[in-house]
């Protein structure tokens, strides 16, 4: 079965390939330099096929949860956005996109790609660090970057002081410790400490689930769960899964959440769980 897949692979990198020559002739010099760079990756880190299925999905969940219509000029930021293909897909559907990243070469691939992408802009900026200067927003969209950090509490209370609109998905740990968050050499995670997608420093953390969600109503927000199949893709990318509170980190990155927090206007701080898991509370004693 492993030999079968690897030949799929090599297969699909010929077929790329032969595209990119076949293009050589019809592209524009950019245009080939993006098409080239993501060819010449070998599909390392964020230019692995796998981030497709993820970007789709995590997409089609927004549009599920905001409709179409939200986006048009409505200020976004995204943090973590690597190459800013989620941010630039909202701002084609009329937003106004900040996306920010810790890695310049993110942002100059990412430039690169989306310049002729109206509303969107791209700056280079250490997530460690507070980026509460950048301004308000109507929404904050911050995947897969969580577990890349180091002081995810100071992360959070800048992400809930610039927004009172937030989807948020990242690699946790099975336990229902609101307290709990695992310092990880991002290396015994199995996270390739590529020059794209890893932490900059090396060291990021996985928090419970509900180490999340306290922080969240401890700032006012209500907590939305999204802990649903349709956002599963491949193995890497698990959403629906069952919690044993056995302090599991990662699983291989697949131990995932998905919320939306919304600023609460009236004090009432429940849960609305849209997965398997009814409350914080029944979860809390599984």
């Amino acid at each position: 079965m492993l030999r079968k897949i690897d030949r799929l692979y090599q297969i699909s990198k010929m077929l790329y390939r032969k595209l990119v020559i076949d293009a050589e002739y019809t592209l524009s010099p950019i245009d080939r330099h993006v098409m080239q760079t993501a060819l010449y990756s070998d599909w390392a880190g964020l230019f692995h096929p796998s981030y497709g299925a993820w970007r789709v999905k995590r997409c089609n969940k927004i549009l599920d949860i905001y409709g179409i219509d939200f986006f048009k000029d409505r200020k976004i930021l995204e943090l973590g956005c690597g190459h800013g293909d989620i941010g630039a897909f909202f701002a084609e559907l009329g937003a106004q996109v900040l996306g920010l990243d810790g890695r310049q070469r993110n942002v100059t691939f990412a430039r690169l790609k989306h310049r002729n992408v109206a509303g969107i802009r791209f700056e280079q900026f250490n997530l460690e660090d507070d980026f509460s200067g950048f301004g308000r927003f109507d929404l904050i969209i911050n995947f897969g970057l969580i577990y890349h950090l180091r002081d995810i509490n100071a992360h959070l209370r800048a992400c809930f002081s610039c927004a009172d609109d937030l989807v948020m998905e990242t690699v946790v740990c099975d336990s229902t410790d609101p307290y709990k968050v695992t310092l990880c050499d991002e290396k015994k995670l199995g996270t390739p400490l590529d020059d794209n997608e890893s932490s900059i420093k090396g060291i990021g953390c996985l928090p419970s689930p509900f180490f999340i969600e306290r922080v969240a109503t401890e700032n006012g927000f209500r907590v939305d769960r999204h802990f649903t199949p349709d956002l599963n893709a491949g193995v890497q990318f698990n959403y629906d899964w069952s919690p044993k509170n056995d302090g599991r980190l990662g699983e291989g990155l697949s131990l995932r959440r998905f919320w939306r927090f919304v600023k609460d206007v009236d004090g009432h701080f429940a849960a609305r769980t849209t997965g398997e898991l009814q409350s914080v509370e029944s979860a809390a004693t599984m």
